[in-house]
């Protein structure tokens, strides 16, 4: 391992109690999700949900009766989430992560979740994190992972706003998609508002760098695009009009699901959370 996970786990740990509050487009990139989750579950009886956090997917799944191993490296979010799962028998907590899944044989999963940063946030460990969802999946992976388009972007708004210039850790997202702390002296500058001060190591993908990796580990890709690009592309107020209003927000979520299918699959995704996202499965043996 080149990324010192226990030192992560206390960022992480700091993180957990403000989990739940949603930002921004957060609520419809759950949504489409959510949406995506719902299209896979013909046939699965066994879930893990890698970097499940407090269990905004494992324990409704869970409540719905799939046997649910939710697998997080922050202890502090486990027992929150063990906390909303009381009484329930058929999920199972374990802490851990998702770049070392030796603890489970090969295909020992129906469906295999690793979203919200479970496999970005290993930084260079990533690519061994989507092998080892990969490698654990029966049937179906549903990833979602930083795009690099949109965290180019990101990273030029925070250098541009702390210094007035591009610093070098804007091309290093641009040529490499790579962050870490310790990368540059200057990427201290950028992380001052950020819990700890620090941000997590980071591995961004483009779409056929993600597709490349699911390939190699052996999986038939279904899809790989932006989930949420059209709130991307929106006015901030027209966003936050959408999330006052029930009826509206269904039709929007329905509109952004098909614009991510139909018109820019290859979007920069939402602006909050991962916003690429990839399914795919298991080959049928021959």
């Amino acid at each position: 391992m080149t990324i010192d996970f226990e030192c992560e786990k206390t960022w992480w740990d700091a993180k957990a109690s403000r989990e739940e509050n949603d930002t921004g487009a957060e609520p419809i990139n759950r949504a489409l999700r959510w949406r995506e989750i719902e299209r896979r579950l013909d046939g699965v009886r066994t879930i893990l949900d890698g970097g499940g956090g407090t269990g905004r997917f494992s324990i409704p799944l869970a409540k719905r009766g799939y046997a649910v191993t939710h697998l997080d490296l922050s202890p502090a979010m486990l027992d929150l989430a063990r906390t909303k799962a009381e009484g329930l028998s058929n999920i199972a907590f374990v802490e851990g992560n998702a770049a070392d899944l030796s603890r489970y044989a090969d295909r020992s999963f129906d469906l295999v979740l690793a979203t919200d940063g479970a496999v970005s946030f290993c930084g260079p460990e990533a690519q061994n994190a989507l092998g080892e969802c990969a490698r654990v999946t029966g049937g179906t992976l549903i990833a979602t992972v930083f795009h690099r388009a949109k965290l180019i972007a990101q990273w030029v708004d925070c250098s541009v706003q702390a210094t007035g210039r591009l610093l070098p850790a804007v091309y290093a997202m641009a040529d490499r998609g790579e962050w870490r702390q310790d990368q540059f002296a200057e990427n201290g500058l950028l992380t001052t508002k950020n819990t700890h001060g620090r941000m997590a190591p980071i591995k961004a993908f483009l779409p056929d760098e993600l597709r490349t990796v699911l390939e190699q580990a052996g999986l038939e890709v279904v899809r790989v695009g932006g989930l949420g690009s059209l709130t991307h592309l929106c006015e901030k107020e027209t966003i936050e009009r959408v999330l006052r209003d029930e009826a509206l927000l269904a039709e929007f979520i329905e509109l952004c699901d098909r614009y991510d299918h139909e018109v820019l699959p290859d979007g920069p995704g939402v602006r909050e959370r991962c916003g690429l996202i990839a399914v795919a499965k298991r080959p049928a043996r021959v």
